[in-house]
């Protein structure tokens, strides 16, 4: 799974320029790049809306902040936290990031991230067709790592195939480039709404984890306001409203 990291492409809500926000009003979210649709809608290198959007917006209200939105490549996300270029990154699993071990830099959990290794219409019909046949082509996102399927790929059943994002996994099944995928049970939803017909499923679960937001070590909010603010957030049952929607369309059939 995903190490989301970054080189710092600026992009603010509906292409407001930098210097208009009061940098001591600003509170700046990364936005890793191999996000896709629902969690990040952007044209061109500006972010315009998304799933993960509105979660970053709540949670600068809650803090009386604007929000800025810096879009950065995955790899070097790590890197613009490090040296404090952005304040917080949003949705991550500690298992990505173990080299924080600083209990004050993660948020309480806010959802939970469900990967599922998807089948097109190439693909093995169920898991023992999966099991007899190979080598499989399997599209994942550059750089994101599965340990459920790590073995798999070592012994040459999973051949992969590295793709930007993961909108872009699932273009490429669709088009039947490769048998098999691994997305966000969410981003695999939102796909099969824009394109019923493209024959995609899911075949199992890859990772469940809890996502969290990883602050940097002197983000411009204090640690302990922006990890209360995240406590609010959940506690109030706002973040549930709006992740309500795209949960029941990615649920499990």
């Amino acid at each position: 799974m995903p190490t989301r990291r970054a080189s710092l492409l600026a992009a603010l809500p509906f292409g407001a320029a930098r210097a208009q926000a009061p940098q001591q009003d600003v509170l700046r979210f990364s936005v890793g790049q191999s996000w896709g649709l629902p969690f990040v809608e952007r044209v061109g290198n500006r972010v315009v809306g998304g799933l993960l959007i509105d979660l970053m917006r709540a949670l600068a209200e809650e803090l009386d902040r604007r929000p800025q939105f810096v879009l950065l490549a995955s790899a070097r996300v790590d890197a613009a936290l490090e040296r404090d270029e952005v304040d917080l990154h949003c949705l991550l699993a500690k298992s990505w990031a173990p080299q924080v071990s600083e209990a004050a830099r993660w948020s309480v959990p806010l959802m939970r991230l469900r990967d599922v290794l998807v089948v097109g219409r190439g693909g093995p019909a169920d898991e023992a067709a999966l099991a007899r046949g190979g080598p499989w082509t399997l599209s994942a996102v550059h750089n994101y790592r599965y340990p459920t399927l790590e073995a798999q790929i070592a012994e040459g059943q999973l051949v992969r195939d590295n793709a930007l994002n993961q909108w872009a996994v699932l273009e490429k099944l669709a088009r039947g480039h490769t048998a098999l995928g691994v997305v966000n049970a969410l981003t695999l939803a939102a796909f099969q709404q824009r394109h019923p017909g493209a024959g995609l499923r899911s075949l199992r679960g890859v990772e469940d984890v809890a996502a969290h937001c990883l602050f940097a070590p002197r983000p411009r909010v204090p640690l302990a306001q922006l990890g209360a603010a995240a406590r609010r957030l959940v506690q109030s049952g706002r973040l549930d409203r709006l992740l309500a929607p795209a949960a029941r369309k990615g649920a499990k059939p």
